[in-house]
């Protein structure tokens, strides 16, 4: 074959291996918008009148040439609410329809009414299913390709709990049996999310309570870039959509980093007379994180210089949140460096306090309460006792934390 003929046939097969199935480019076309959002919006619940609030903020701003606005939407019919009786009236604007719909978000000035078209009503579906997710995301990926991805999940939040009624993991369902998805379901569904995706979601955000959780983030660090999440409850307001769209439209060449801060800078002032706190955490550190919080239970298990009372004082005198048993990690560091005899949990401690600060892209909290919270929070089970949902975990299963706590007699 000709050296002409071999180039012209390389370029064809470059051409061919950077279209996955999806229709994702490995080397973007120079016409690809620069940002997808993507809004799972999780409204079949007590929060429905606030996820038709936030959709009509989102219209405010709209899609444009360069950033698509995509929402998948499930609201509640007004006899499951009812018979709950969960203490909130039924959001009857719009229609008053139940099933699960999806939008592309255009422009309008209408607070009450949305007005973007409607793209498909998908009759009632499970927003606790993962395969849920994985369906939206798939779609949005298929027919609206960027260059950078972001990712919400809109709902209630626990962490990685799921021991009560008001201790969730995320998206529950109230017309699927109070149905949710897990920290391990989640995983599941970002990986198939990423592979399709060709690659991980640049930005997975979630407009919902106690997310903010070493835990959470190591769940999904192989999926996902950065993470923006709250340590303490989200108001059930949430994320100042408007605000947050506004800053994407007028720049939508802004990298993830720049929007992942701009979604923190925006939701904090968005609450001035609140205690709240949002962060963006750069998970490519959470496998060194993780190392060595394994590293400093290990040493806490073997520390025979301070007694066991006094990591569970530390424990209990660190920076925690509306769940008491979720406490800040470097908060907890910094008391194991005041009151551990032991150096060796002294240099570790020190060593985590770094790889957090390598991690906090942005964490914001204004003060008062929450002060000492830093952008991560630790399950340090003080108050409700050890809960063996923990080791679902990967970072139960990964690490010797959950060994420590018991160690500790939690």
């Amino acid at each position: 074959m000709h050296s002409k003929n071999i180039l012209i046939f390389s370029l064809i097969c470059l051409l061919i291996l950077s279209i996955n199935l999806t229709g994702c480019y490995l080397f973007p076309p120079s016409n690809l918008p620069e940002w997808t959002v993507m809004v799972y919006l999780d409204a079949d619940n007590d929060l429905e009148s606030y996820g038709i609030k936030d959709i009509n903020e989102m219209e405010m701003v709209g899609s444009s040439s360069q950033v698509n606005i995509l929402v998948q939407i499930d609201r509640i019919p007004y006899n499951v609410l009812n018979s709950l009786y969960i203490g909130y009236l039924d959001d009857f604007s719009n229609s008053n329809w139940s099933t699960t719909r999806r939008y592309y978000i255009t422009q309008d000035m209408d607070l009450n009414l949305i007005n973007s078209p409607l793209l498909a009503d998908l009759g009632e579906l499970n927003m606790g299913d993962p395969q849920t997710l994985i369906d939206f995301v798939s779609w949005a990926i298929t027919n609206y390709p960027a260059r950078k991805y972001l990712l919400v999940l809109w709902n209630h939040g626990g962490g990685f709990r799921s021991v009560s009624f008001t201790t969730k993991d995320i998206c529950w369902d109230y017309s699927n049996g109070l149905d949710k998805i897990t920290m391990p379901e989640l995983a599941d569904a970002l990986s198939v999310i990423s592979s399709q995706a060709a690659g991980k979601i640049d930005i997975l955000g979630m407009d919902a309570c106690l997310m903010a959780m070493t835990e959470v983030a190591y769940q999904v660090k192989d999926f996902t870039e950065i993470m923006v999440t709250s340590q303490e409850y989200v108001p059930a307001e949430g994320w100042p959509y408007e605000a947050i769209l506004a800053e994407l439209i007028a720049n939508p060449s802004m990298s993830k980093e720049e929007l992942a801060t701009q979604i923190v800078d925006k939701y904090i002032l968005s609450y001035p007379f609140k205690n709240v706190t949002c962060s963006a955490t750069d998970l490519s550190q959470m496998d060194i994180l993780a190392g060595e919080v394994s590293a400093l239970a290990q040493a806490v298990i073997a520390d025979n210089s301070t007694s066991k009372n006094i990591y569970l004082q530390c424990g209990q005198q660190s920076q925690y949140f509306s769940d008491p048993d979720f406490v800040d990690l470097y908060d907890l560091c910094q008391q194991f460096l005041n009151y551990s005899n032991n150096i060796e949990v002294k240099n570790i401690a020190t060593s985590i306090q770094q790889t957090l600060n390598y991690a906090r892209l942005k964490s914001v909290n204004n003060g008062g309460a929450l002060k000492d919270a830093n952008g991560l929070s630790i399950y340090f089970p003080w108050y409700r006792g050890y809960s063996s949902y923990y080791n679902l975990t990967d970072f139960a299963q990964d690490t010797t934390w959950d060994e420590m706590l018991l160690h500790l007699g939690l």
